[in-house]
């Protein structure tokens, strides 16, 4: 084995070790009920598959803490369990060498807007950009207080986004509801003055319109923009859709992210059909939404045709991000991007799906241990 490989995995290894305080703070509401919980396996055969897993995938398996897999009444086999792929290992050594270079389309929103924009792919209005302490239009043109005042002012949303151009899971997302003027929960208007105020001068923003979401998905959840995550796969040069579900938001809120206490049903890639049951963090499983009663079992969404053909076909535009998750909207003029990730979406993806790892093309991971191409991302 060459020496340059054998580095690259002492590399990853050395990080892998570095990752594990991260995901042990990540996993913490997932520790604090596994603690609790009574009805555990043994000891020593806990010990024992957790052991083996370590071994297969090469990195702490938090996957078996995460997924109940402790659980005496857990009916997946130690086969069956290999099948979780570990959050370290998918994106750090997995999804890295399906995107390489181009990963950065998806990280930055504004280059996700301009990448998207070229290729007449349908998202929704960027407003202007907000990056170091100084305005942009849409098209990065210099803009002063009063000409961000004036667009704000003048457009016909009902909501606005203030996002962080490098934000993830909906994290430092401030909505603005258009009142008299556009308002938050806490009562701020937005403005040039508020953002310069409010907002960390180090990073960059972008301020988008919110979308007119269709009644279709409004009589499930209408506080929200109700997004289907639909994860695609380059395969031999053509997309292909793997896995789809709807993202909810709940109590209220207006996001829709499972991390931010969000509802996921797994939606039938091929027709739409929802499955019966929809979940949420800490095992939680739902029949319909707890606020507005919408019944998931026998419901088929009667645009999922035109939802799928889009993204297909915006997936081939981007054949050289092998792996995509992609939050689409379904607004009143049809489907368009809400933003991508190169990646999965792991958590939400293997709750409803179960294990991913064939799916995914994963038939030995010693071998990613070994690869060069690698994912280095701060913990």
């Amino acid at each position: 084995m060459e020496l340059k490989s054998k580095f690259y995995r002492f590399w990853k290894m050395l990080a892998e070790r570095k990752s594990r305080e991260h995901y042990r703070e990540l996993y913490k509401a997932e520790y604090e009920y596994y603690s609790s919980y009574a009805d555990k396996k043994p000891a020593s055969v806990m010990k024992r598959e957790m052991n083996v897993l370590q071994k297969y995938w090469g990195c702490y398996p938090f996957q078996y803490i995460r997924y109940g897999m402790y659980k005496k009444d857990c009916k997946l086999s130690l086969e069956e369990m290999k099948d979780y792929i570990p959050n370290f290992f998918a994106y750090f050594l997995l999804f890295p060498k399906s995107y390489k270079e181009y990963g950065i389309i998806s990280e930055d929103k504004i280059l996700t807007y301009l990448v998207f924009e070229t290729l007449g792919v349908k998202q929704p209005t960027l407003l202007l950009q907000y990056n170091h302490g100084l305005f942009y239009d849409f098209r990065k043109n210099p803009i002063g207080n009063k000409e961000v005042d004036e667009i704000i002012e003048q457009t016909i949303a009902d909501k606005l986004f203030l996002k962080p151009s490098l934000g993830l899971g909906g994290q430092g997302i401030l909505v603005f509801n258009k009142k008299e003027k556009f308002i938050d929960e806490e009562g701020n208007q937005i403005s040039a003055e508020f953002i310069k105020k409010n907002l960390d001068k180090k990073e960059d923003y972008i301020l988008q319109e919110g979308i007119r979401q269709h009644d279709e998905l409004n009589q499930i959840y209408p506080h929200s923009v109700n997004t289907f995550r639909v994860n695609t796969r380059i395969i031999e040069g053509k997309a292909h859709i793997l896995f789809s579900f709807l993202r909810m938001g709940r109590g209220g809120g207006q996001l829709d992210n499972a991390s931010l206490k969000g509802f996921v049903c797994k939606v039938d890639p091929e027709t739409g059909e929802f499955a019966p049951e929809g979940t949420s963090k800490l095992f939680t499983r739902i029949d319909k939404h707890p606020d507005t009663n919408f019944e998931f079992a026998g419901y088929k969404f009667p645009y999922w045709k035109e939802v799928r053909e889009f993204v297909l076909k915006a997936a081939n535009k981007l054949e050289n991000i092998g792996c995509i998750g992609w939050d689409i909207a379904y607004s009143v003029d049809g489907p368009m991007v809400i933003e991508i990730n190169a990646g999965a979406g792991l958590q939400s993806l293997q709750d409803n799906y179960g294990g991913v790892r064939k799916a995914f093309g994963v038939d030995n991971p010693k071998t990613y241990w070994y690869s060069k191409n690698y994912g280095i991302k701060d913990m």
